[in-house]
């Protein structure tokens, strides 16, 4: 497989990865704040918390998908099989 390939195959695995994370964080919060707010929560209350949650779920993707890709990358070694991700500009 040529380095184009490799690397586009990389990126379709890794957004697949990252979108895989958040839906799983997503449900993670909204789960969590229907069982803890039972069966009549407040509506502003929960709307406000679903977006914390939101929020809270996109920082927990960007860290732990900056983790993971680290020791990916660290782990297959891909600064050789697709060396345009890590060349230095100019």
């Amino acid at each position: 497989m040529s380095s184009n390939g490799k690397m586009v195959l990389f990126f379709l695995c890794a957004t697949v990865f990252n979108i895989a994370l958040m839906v799983v964080f997503v449900a993670v919060f909204i789960i969590g704040i229907g069982l803890a707010l039972g069966s009549k929560p407040n509506p502003v209350t929960f709307q406000i918390l679903v977006f914390v949650g939101f929020v809270a779920s996109i920082v927990l993707t960007f860290l732990l998908y900056g983790w993971v890709m680290k020791k990916v990358t660290a782990r297959f070694q891909l600064e050789k099989h697709i060396p345009q991700l890590f060349k230095r500009k100019k």
